[in-house]
């Protein structure tokens, strides 16, 4: 299975429409981003989880969810951004990853 994910949570706009400040979700408190968005959403979220968002991040990718998953990670690839590349690597890819992108297959 191809599964192709993104923004992850650690990018600079990782809260998608909560928020156009860069890392503004790493700084702020959830509470705080929610009720901002209520100025110009009326949809009733209250949570950054009730509009769908799941915080997924690009290391914890192999977290709770995946471990109870029938799937194993037989690649994943995290996509830097294209001005970030330079700085792109393992330390860094929270923050600087725009994409990922696994190849799973099923568990023996």
């Amino acid at each position: 299975m191809l599964v192709s994910f993104g923004p992850p949570w650690g990018h600079p706009l990782g809260l998608h429409l909560y928020s156009i400040v860069p890392f503004s979700h790493l700084v702020f408190p959830d509470a705080a981003l929610v009720r901002w968005r209520s100025t110009f959403k009326t949809d009733g979220a209250r949570t950054v989880l009730d509009r769908g968002l799941n915080k997924m991040i690009v290391v914890g990718s192999s977290g709770s969810s995946q471990r109870e998953s029938p799937f194993t990670f037989e690649t994943l690839d995290a996509v830097p951004i294209r001005k970030l590349r330079p700085i792109a690597n393992r330390l860094t890819r929270e923050f600087t990853t725009s994409i990922v992108r696994c190849r799973l297959v099923p568990r023996d």
